[in-house]
């Protein structure tokens, strides 16, 4: 059974600086949660849901880092800004992390990622986002026909380092598996077609 997160007052209610009105089926898995998290951060299921589609379309680069804030109505009451809010959000996540104890040799969130090769360093990692292909805008450029022109990204996640390939022609590989996401252990070796790269962390 799916919960669906409308505006308070109904999908005719008005809201300012929203012109068309969706209805969202939320999952009951993710809907207690949600409503646990919006009271701890004293904010509607609404706004935190508002704030995790923001966070995820700038994540991919869909909306710009930052934006102006929304003018509400006259005499409406005043909302905490959307910076103040996605902070506290994120805050509250990261005491989650702590909370949970990571694994032997997984990344840490603040760790460093370094990549190497069968010459040594390829690349420090220090994006949010490091896509590896044969397309000369990649962050690590692999000059191989066998490559794809975007072939698979490492992403930093709250809970460390993740790599995920990018529907491939040739597939990325972690010990003699091809695999579509992983967590990245300290010393994994991952092939990219024929290229190894061994991940460090530190």
């Amino acid at each position: 059974m799916a919960r669906r997160a409308s505006p308070p007052g109904g999908a005719r209610a008005s809201v300012p600086g929203v012109r068309t009105l969706r209805e969202i089926g939320v999952p009951d898995r993710l809907w207690e949660p949600l409503g646990r998290l919006a009271a701890t951060l004293g904010v509607e299921r609404e706004a935190l849901l508002d704030q995790a589609l923001q966070a995820f379309l700038r994540f991919h680069g869909a909306l710009p880092p930052d934006g102006p804030a929304e003018p509400g109505p006259a005499g409406a009451r005043s909302e905490p800004p959307r910076q103040d809010v996605t902070r506290r959000v994120l805050d509250t996540a990261r005491e989650l992390e702590r909370a949970i104890t990571p694994g032997r040799g997984l990344a840490s969130p603040g760790g460093h990622l370094t990549l190497h090769g069968e010459r040594g360093l390829l690349a420090t990692v220090e994006r949010e986002r490091f896509v590896i292909g044969r397309g000369r805008h990649c962050d690590l450029v692999i000059d191989s026909a066998k490559i794809s022109r975007e072939h698979a990204v490492i992403r930093r996640e709250l809970d460390g380092w993740w790599i995920e390939d990018l529907g491939s022609s040739n597939g990325t590989w972690h010990a003699q598996a091809r695999i579509d996401r992983r967590r990245i252990a300290d010393g994994d070796e991952y092939f990219i077609c024929a290229e190894k790269i061994r991940c460090d962390l530190s």
